[in-house]
């Protein structure tokens, strides 16, 4: 909030442009700092008891005066919307959230039916409309009125954006060479991390069926991998011990060991370069079909809770299932040996 047309109440001076203004927590008056800390409280602390809310000098309310004002999450003082910490107790406080465009959302989703039933409170309601107006307008940066109508995955480009989040417009290149007819593409995060990957794009279906591959080709090379360890464990203690024949037989019989290991590793290669070949196949649909059930919902708050439940990325679910891959095999090895 500005108080370029207000006074303080401490002195009497007109504030300026750099001032550093102190606001009360309870009536919302504005003093400047060192009044304040002169008193060591607000100047219009005896008028608190009958109610009394400073009145700005400008056309603003006594109750726009104090929504102005950033609560401190430890002691309740109200800061100025610019504060990085709390007057009262020095916490630092979260910057002050930037305007949205009014009504963005909905000229993102103008094509959904705002219709009952209604299923959110309105605090909820206006939360999810403002992530999806924070993701729009991240999304199509400079886009004309024209482009963003235009369709992709049969639906406009800037609900697309919006659905996807994170590395939107190279998804988009990626689903306009789909649409020219690309049947296959390349996908480098989908081959470093799958199928980790799917569960970041929330694409739950086939990141557990690969999952489940890569869990069953683990669980088989574990065994291996135990012996192919204590096998080379005593090939080195004995090495120095052996002649070049018995050397020679112990070095086949070491590679012999490593063979499934070789295969595995084979197979879980060739995993991962499906994954890359499909993955943006794969999440051209889910985005095309995810989109189309939200607006298939009834309603307009079963559209925003299912559009915001399939977009954007989810860390969780990756980190979770890699903690899957990582864990379980040891877990069932360790229940049956």
């Amino acid at each position: 909030m500005q108080y370029n047309h207000d006074h303080c109440d401490g002195c009497g001076l007109p504030f300026a442009a750099g001032d550093d203004i102190v606001v009360c927590p309870v009536c919302a008056t504005p003093q400047h700092r060192a009044c304040y800390e002169k008193d060591g409280r607000c100047v219009n602390e005896a008028k608190h008891e009958s109610g009394f809310v400073w009145q700005s000098d400008t056309s603003e309310t006594p109750t726009q005066a104090l929504d102005a004002l950033t609560p401190c999450p430890v002691c309740g003082f109200r800061n100025r919307r610019d504060a990085r910490l709390c007057i009262q107790c020095g916490t630092p406080l979260a910057p002050a959230p930037q305007p949205l465009p009014e009504q963005l959302s909905r000229d993102v989703f103008f094509d959904v039916p705002d219709t009952e039933p209604l299923e959110l409170e309105e605090d909820q309601r206006e939360q999810l409309e403002a992530i999806f107006s924070q993701r729009a307008a991240l999304a199509a940066p400079g886009m004309s009125a024209e482009q963003e109508q235009e369709q992709i995955a049969g639906h406009p480009i800037k609900q697309v954006l919006t659905f996807i989040g994170s590395n939107a417009l190279r998804y988009l290149n990626k689903f306009r060479r789909i649409e020219s007819g690309k049947k296959v593409g390349w996908n480098w995060a989908a081959f470093f991390l799958s199928p980790y990957w799917f569960f970041y794009r929330k694409m739950y279906k086939p990141g557990i069926i690969f999952l489940t591959l890569r869990l069953c080709v683990t669980l088989l090379l574990t065994p291996y991998e135990s012996k192919a360890v204590e096998f080379y464990q005593s090939f080195a203690a004995n090495a120095a011990n052996l002649d070049d024949a018995a050397l020679q037989t112990a070095f086949q019989q070491l590679l012999t060991a490593m063979t499934p290991i070789y295969l595995g590793v084979g197979v879980l290669f060739v995993m991962a370069v499906v994954c890359a070949l499909i993955a943006d196949r794969l999440y051209y649909n889910h985005v095309k079909r995810s989109i189309t059930d939200a607006k298939n919902a009834e309603g307009r708050d079963a559209f925003l809770l299912l559009f915001f439940k399939r977009s954007g990325v989810s860390p969780l679910f990756a980190i979770g299932s890699y903690a899957a891959v990582s864990l379980i095999p040891s877990l069932i090895i360790s229940l049956f040996s």
